[in-house]
């Protein structure tokens, strides 16, 4: 079947016919150097990249490339790059056209830069044979990296969570608690910029008596230390990132939260490559519910069978409560008898089609955190494809978000099941020379997916 003639193209013209998408802008940036108040325009915005791991990190990893002439970046820039501030203004386009969009509303953030060094002309003498400045802006156009970080995170990352003891409290209080304090404490130019956090509730519901934070650790390390110390929060691997005016926690890895979930859905149709290049409309946002074209480059990796072989696709450890609170074993006449199946956890995620199931022993043989040992297992049975998503709007993709993917086979729509474990941004400039001033924005999206059952020989066919 053509997929013009399949069901799912029924959908794409939804996305096609429902009218402009806010994807196109000019981007402009100032250059603030705090230490002596002055403010130095770049040349250009040449690109913006933005990556976004929700497994293994919590903040974005942003970096900007800038154009400046070679002697304002020589003599302004390059001697202060300890001390500067970066501001990035978008501008939102019309649709198919580099007027601004009347209806549009431009958007600007100030971070706190650090510059990629790529060395000093002056000092290693490969440039111009002149040194003066006005002969360097002759001569030299200097392409320069710089890393932006969220001016609010930028205090965070330096606070320590101080808070001795929490009592009588679960993993979500606890984790809310301190994620709350830190963002109310924080303030961007006497703004506070993180309202609060969205949290996913925990596997772990009981109340602790005590949570206790070790003194001098560090904020943004609280949520992993409370997952792997204090009962756990997640079956299926932590998360929790900073992402606009929110943290966001949530299990990184869980790939049944699509149906059940309150918060936003991603629905990608995979549709076949060049089928529709350039194509300005790639997205429909109802809702709680984003449906988006992947229009580019798929890539499907399935490492789970090696993973699974290597690794384990189960898992088995002594039950700690039994130890400490009694019950370890049962006396009788002098004896003790200790049971195997009350004592022991043992947990298979997938079972393999040989029958040969890999069940390890844990590293930590006896613990009471059986939601950390669960995770442990969960990057071991799904797999990891990534999606192009073109003409893409950022910030409609949520840390940890249920998703969905829609593509042919046999003549059939097929749908796997998964949770987005990370997105790649790259905004480019369209166009060539000084004059050019569209950019727009291309997204890898990498969701990990649920695993793939395996047909039996009874309803398999040759």
């Amino acid at each position: 079947m053509e997929f013009e003639q399949s069901a799912l193209m029924l959908q794409v013209n939804q996305i096609l016919q429902s009218g402009p998408n806010p994807v196109n802008h000019t981007v402009s940036a100032s250059v603030s150097v705090t230490s002596t108040n002055m403010v130095v325009t770049p040349l250009k915005v040449t690109g913006v990249d933005l990556m976004r791991n929700y497994l293994d990190s919590y903040s974005d990893e942003l970096i900007v490339e800038l154009q400046f002439s070679g002697g304002t970046y020589l003599k302004y820039v390059y001697p202060y790059k300890n001390a500067i501030d970066i501001t990035l203004t978008w501008t939102p386009l019309m649709e198919g056209s580099d007027a601004v969009d009347p209806n549009g509303t431009p958007t600007s953030e100030t971070f706190t830069a650090t510059l990629i060094d790529k060395g000093n002309d002056l000092v290693e003498q490969n440039g111009a044979n002149s040194s003066a400045t006005s002969d360097q802006d002759l001569t030299n156009i200097k392409s320069v990296h710089f890393q932006l970080v969220n001016k609010a995170l930028d205090q965070m990352r330096m606070i320590s969570a101080s808070y001795g003891v929490i009592r009588s409290a679960t993993v979500d209080d606890a984790i809310k608690l301190v994620l709350t304090t830190a963002s109310q404490a924080t303030t961007v130019n006497g703004t506070q910029t993180v309202q609060g956090v969205t949290m996913t509730p925990s596997n772990n519901q009981t109340a602790r008596d005590h949570i206790v934070v070790p003194h001098g650790m560090k904020l943004v390390d609280l949520p992993q230390y409370i997952q792997k110390n204090c009962g756990g929060v997640y079956s299926a691997s932590m998360g929790y990132f900073l992402q606009g005016t929110q943290w966001h926690v949530y299990p990184a890895l869980d790939t049944t939260r699509f149906n059940t979930t309150t918060s936003g859905t991603l629905t990608v149709i995979n549709v076949p490559q060049n089928k529709f290049p350039h194509v300005e409309r790639t997205y429909l946002q109802s809702g709680n519910s984003l449906t988006v074209m992947a229009t580019g480059q798929v890539k499907f990796r399935d490492p789970s069978n090696a993973q699974q072989l290597n690794e384990g696709n189960g898992i088995r450890f002594a039950d700690a409560t039994k130890f400490m609170q009694g019950g370890f074993a049962a006396v009788s006449n002098n004896s003790a008898l200790a049971s195997r199946g009350t004592n022991n956890s043992e947990f298979m995620a997938v079972a393999r089609p040989s029958g040969n199931n890999n069940a390890h022993l844990s590293p930590t043989r006896i613990t009471a955190n059986a939601l950390e040992e669960y995770s442990q297992l969960s990057r071991a049975v799904g797999s990891i494809i990534t999606m192009e998503w073109q003409n893409s709007q950022p910030s409609l993709i949520l840390p940890g978000m249920p998703a969905e993917i829609l593509y042919l086979a046999d003549d059939a729509i097929t749908t796997l099941t998964g949770v987005v474990c990370g997105a790649h941004h790259v905004t480019q400039l369209r166009g060539q020379g000084i004059s050019a001033a569209r950019y727009n924005t291309s997204t890898v999206l990498n969701i990990f997916i649920q695993p793939q059952v395996t047909p039996t020989a009874a309803n398999s066919t040759p």
